[in-house]
């Protein structure tokens, strides 16, 4: 039976920085965590973890033109927290990267950048690609991040009427003290620097009430005056998450309204589009870690081209979509599919099929028509590591592989009595790029090229899948 999650961005947490008292969260002090959270990892933050601590002026990379260190801003509630299981990140995405300082107000200090969610060890948010992303087109970068789940935009991150201002709310009250302490510690460092932008993706509480989403439009603004305020870079350019047209979100059109109004309004504002991006399949709320991937790197390529980001141009697409079969099998050996290609793709995760939990971790491979490996990755089992489930099938990221046009096999091992089943005669399809040709399979116990072929009237040994991004011919 599918366990059900209940991880909703509607009910508060207290993030990092914050102590709950009284039914709300108010600012604990500088650099203090609140390790009350009963979802926060008992790992996290501290001190010897191996490869954790980064210098400031550590990070690598091509230095801009003017050698200036360029310092982003993150924030907002859970889906800029990071509620996105962490096997959507590549592995090496799931590393530390010294390119990239990364201050969290959870640490209260510089580190590599690495995922860093009040929810644990297990979770990650934008932060990760969005780093990555502006490292790998040269800059020079460092991030400062402060994220509390559940939390308003009207009250909680209310920047009071002027700065400093004692009425404000304690979520903009920390975010204040973690950019005055990073600045500080970039000061120490006597290289140059200078604030470069900042990234909010927040409103999902605001539009569960009809008066604090009227009100969004101009409290965005206000929270976007106060932190260039701050910062003290009166053009400092932004870029707004708009948030998921869900029905949960109450009043979900009249905050995206209001989020799109302010970018339009102000052209060092842009927004980016997350509509597209499918949430974790059994918690609507937060999106899966495939998604979280792409959003991160959207906020980063929306920055850096200071233009919207539309819908859909990083998002992965399924190369096989199924519902059932007229048959599910158990049998010892590697089972899946013969696919040909028209044009390029990049593939990026690996999946097995599953409309429950994986009983085992899978060994997925993918074969050139020469019969030689070009893919080999593991899908985890649930009690392993929980993937990605979309459409009947669990993914997990890998390091990008660039098909050429051409056949190829996929294959996944199965073993007789593991609990997993798959399909022959499947009813769906293949995305329009990926033409399937046959079943395969091959008996053994360990993955091997699926050497003989299965050709019924529909798709057959479901089996393996895999998502890429097709490439304009």
């Amino acid at each position: 039976m599918i366990l059900l999650l209940s991880l909703s961005c509607a009910s508060l947490i207290c993030g990092p920085g914050t102590l709950e008292v009284d039914g709300q969260c108010v600012a604990s002090g500088e650099n203090e965590t609140d390790t009350d959270d009963e979802n926060q990892d008992d790992d996290d933050g501290d001190d010897d973890d191996d490869g954790d601590d980064t210098d400031v002026d550590d990070t690598g990379g091509d230095d801009d033109d003017d050698g200036i260190l360029d310092v982003y801003i993150l924030a907002g509630q859970s889906n800029m927290d990071g509620v996105s299981w962490y096997p959507g990140l590549t592995p090496s995405q799931q590393l530390a990267d010294p390119r990239v300082p990364l201050y969290w107000s959870g640490w209260g200090e510089f580190r590599a950048l690495q995922a860093a969610s009040a929810s644990g060890s297990l979770y990650f948010g934008p932060e990760v690609t969005f780093g990555r992303t502006l490292a790998d087109a040269g800059r020079r970068v460092a991030l400062v991040k402060h994220a509390v789940g559940g939390t308003d935009l009207a009250a909680y991150w209310y920047p009071g009427d002027e700065p400093g201002d004692a009425s404000a709310g304690p979520g903009f009250a920390v975010l204040a003290a973690s950019i005055a302490t990073a600045a500080e510690d970039l000061d120490a460092t006597g290289d140059p620097w200078r604030w470069a932008g900042f990234a909010w993706m927040q409103g999902e509480s605001d539009s569960l009430d009809a008066s604090m989403a009227a009100a969004y439009e101009d409290n965005l603004e206000g929270l976007l005056d106060a932190v260039r305020t701050l910062s003290g870079e009166p053009e400092l350019p932004a870029a707004i998450g708009l948030i998921a047209a869900e029905s949960v979100w109450t009043h979900h059109e009249t905050v995206r309204g209001a989020q799109q109004a302010v970018a339009d309004a102000d052209p060092h504002v842009v927004s980016v589009e997350t509509d597209d991006l499918p949430r974790n399949a059994f918690d609507v709320y937060h999106y899966d870690g495939v998604s979280m991937r792409v959003l991160g790197t959207r906020f980063a390529e929306a920055l850096l081209a200071g233009e919207d980001r539309g819908a859909g141009t990083d998002a992965p697409l399924p190369a096989l979509s199924v519902s059932t079969g007229s048959t599910e099998y158990d049998f010892t050996g590697t089972c899946g599919w013969e696919f040909t290609l028209d044009q390029a793709l990049t593939l990026t995760d690996i999946g097995n099929y599953g409309t429950t939990y994986l009983g085992s971790s899978a060994d997925v491979g993918i074969w050139d028509d020469g019969g030689n490996l070009v893919l080999r990755a593991n899908v985890p089992s649930w009690v392993d590591a929980p993937a990605t489930w979309r459409d009947n099938f669990w993914y997990v990221a890998v390091e990008p592989v660039r098909l050429e046009p051409g056949t190829y096999r996929v294959g996944v091992v199965s073993w007789t009595g593991d609990g997993d089943v798959y399909l022959t005669e499947a009813e769906g399809g293949t995305a329009s790029e990926i033409v399937y040709e046959a079943g395969v399979y091959a008996e053994g116990y360990w993955l091997t090229y699926p050497s003989s072929s299965y050709e019924p009237d529909a798709i057959s040994f479901v089996g393996p899948s895999f998502l890429f991004t097709p490439e304009t011919p």
